[in-house]
C-alpha cells in the first residue's frame, strides 16, 4: 500500500519534455500574464503550470515537439521576457501541498535522482538552491540550502562517477527552487536579458524626457500584446520612442504618433541612433485621434499617455483625450488584438474603454512612488467583434 505520510511527486510526463521558469517578485501576477502572452504568441499547444505563489511555471510540450521546445521555443522566451530571472530544463518536482516535510532526510527521501542517470558525462557542474517565499519547517535552518545544494551535487557525482564540481566556472549549471508550495530541481537553461534591457535607461539616450518609463516595463508592455511575427504594433502617444525601441529589439515591426514636433523630434533622434530600431520604425507628426489606418490593420497597441508635471494633453482633460482615442481606435482594430495601457491609478476609465472596445480586459497595479501608482490595462479584443454603430 502506498504511504500517504510521503509527499507527492510530480512526475516527469511520459509524453514531453518539461521546463521551469523562475519568476521575478517585484509583480508575480503581471509576470505570469506575460510569460502566458508571449507563449500564445507562438501557435504551439503547451500546458502551463503554475505554483499557487505565482512564482514558479512549468511549461511542457508534446515529444515530438521536443526539438522546437530546446532548441527555438525556450531561446524564444528567454529572449522576449522581462520578468523572469532564468530557466531550467526539470529533472524532477516535489509538491508539498498535502505534506509538507519536517526534515531535510525527509525532503531528500522524495527525490527522483534516476533522472540524474542520463546527464552528460565529464563535465564540471555546480549545484545552487534558491529559497523563495514564507519559509515552512524544513526551511528555517539557514544552512539548509547549503546542505541541499552538497546532496544534489553528491547524488550527481554518484550517479555519473566522471562528473566534478566546479563553482566558479562550470560547464553545466543545476539549480533548485525551494518554496512552501514545493521543490523544483532542473539544469539551467539560460539567464533572461531583464538587466541587459535595465541598463538602456532612458537618460542614456541622445534625447531624453522625464516622463519616459522604465525600458523593463515597456519592454513588458510589449510582450503583454502577444504580437506575432508579421504584425504591426502601434504607439499613438510614443513620445521619446522608448516602447518603438523595445518593440524593435524584439524583431517587431511599430508605428509611432506624436502630436509634440519637439518630441517627435526627439524620439527621431533616439531611434536614428538604434541601428536596429531605425530599421523596424515609423514615425506620424500627428494627433492620435485622427488617424488614417486601414480598416483591420493594427494588430497591437501599446502607450504610455501624457500625465503628470513634466508631460503635456495640450489643454485637453486626460480622459477626455484617451476615450476619443478609443472611438478613432476601434475600428482600426484587427480580430483578437490587444490594447496595453499604462495610466495613473486614480483615473477610472476602465469600463468605460471596454464598452468602446467591446472588449474583455485585465488590470495590473504598479506602485511608482509616493504621488503615483500605475495600472497597466490588457484589452484584448473578441476574434469576431460585433458591428460598429
Amino acid at each position: 500500500m502506498e504511504d500517504k505520510s510521503k509527499i507527492t511527486m510530480q512526475q516527469q510526463e511520459n509524453n514531453g519534455q518539461s521546463f521551469f521558469f523562475l519568476l521575478s517578485g517585484e509583480n508575480p501576477e503581471l509576470a505570469v500574464f506575460e510569460l502566458e502572452s508571449i507563449v500564445s504568441a507562438l501557435n504551439i499547444p503547451v500546458e502551463l503550470r503554475i505554483s499557487p505563489d505565482n512564482r514558479v511555471i512549468v511549461i511542457q510540450i508534446e515529444t515530438k515537439k521536443q526539438n522546437i521546445l530546446s532548441s527555438d521555443i525556450i531561446s524564444f522566451l528567454m529572449k522576449r521576457v522581462t520578468l523572469v530571472h532564468f530557466s531550467c530544463k526539470q529533472l524532477f518536482q516535489i509538491d508539498f501541498t498535502q505534506f509538507p516535510p519536517q526534515s531535510l532526510q525527509d525532503l531528500t527521501s522524495n527525490f527522483d535522482t534516476s533522472t540524474f542517470c542520463d546527464l552528460m558525462p565529464n563535465t564540471s557542474f555546480s549545484v545552487f538552491t534558491k529559497r523563495i517565499g514564507e519559509p515552512i519547517e524544513v526551511h528555517k535552518p539557514r544552512s539548509l540550502t547549503q546542505a541541499l545544494s552538497r546532496y544534489l551535487g553528491t547524488q550527481i557525482i554518484q550517479k555519473n562517477p566522471t562528473k566534478w564540481v566546479d563553482l566558479e566556472n562550470p560547464q553545466e549549471q543545476f539549480i533548485s527552487i525551494l518554496s512552501k508550495h514545493g521543490l523544483w530541481f532542473g539544469q539551467l537553461v539560460s539567464h533572461s536579458l531583464r538587466k541587459n534591457v535595465q541598463q538602456r535607461a532612458a537618460h542614456k539616450r541622445p534625447f531624453f524626457h522625464p516622463s519616459s518609463m522604465n525600458p523593463l516595463l515597456q519592454r513588458t508592455m510589449v510582450n503583454l500584446t502577444a504580437i506575432k511575427t508579421g504584425e504591426w504594433l502601434l504607439d499613438p502617444f510614443c513620445g521619446a520612442g522608448g516602447a518603438l525601441l523595445e518593440a524593435a529589439r524584439l524583431g517587431i515591426h511599430s508605428i509611432g504618433v506624436e502630436i509634440n514636433r519637439k518630441i517627435i523630434w526627439g524620439a527621431y533622434q533616439n531611434l536614428k541612433a538604434d541601428k536596429i530600431a531605425n530599421d523596424l520604425t515609423h514615425l506620424i507628426f500627428g494627433d492620435a485621434t485622427q488617424l488614417s489606418f486601414k480598416k483591420g490593420s493594427i494588430s497591437a497597441v501599446v502607450t504610455d499617455p501624457p500625465y503628470g508635471t513634466a508631460s503635456s494633453t495640450r489643454g485637453f482633460d486626460l480622459q477626455d483625450l484617451l476615450l476619443a482615442f478609443f472611438r478613432e481606435i476601434r475600428p482600426l482594430l484587427s480580430p483578437k488584438a490587444r490594447v496595453v495601457i499604462a495610466i495613473p491609478s486614480k483615473i477610472e476609465i476602465d469600463e468605460q474603454i471596454a464598452q468602446i472596445l467591446n472588449a474583455s480586459y485585465r488590470k495590473f497595479l504598479q506602485y511608482v512612488h509616493r504621488s503615483l501608482t500605475r495600472k497597466i490595462l490588457v484589452f484584448s479584443i473578441p476574434k469576431r467583434p460585433s458591428k460598429i454603430q
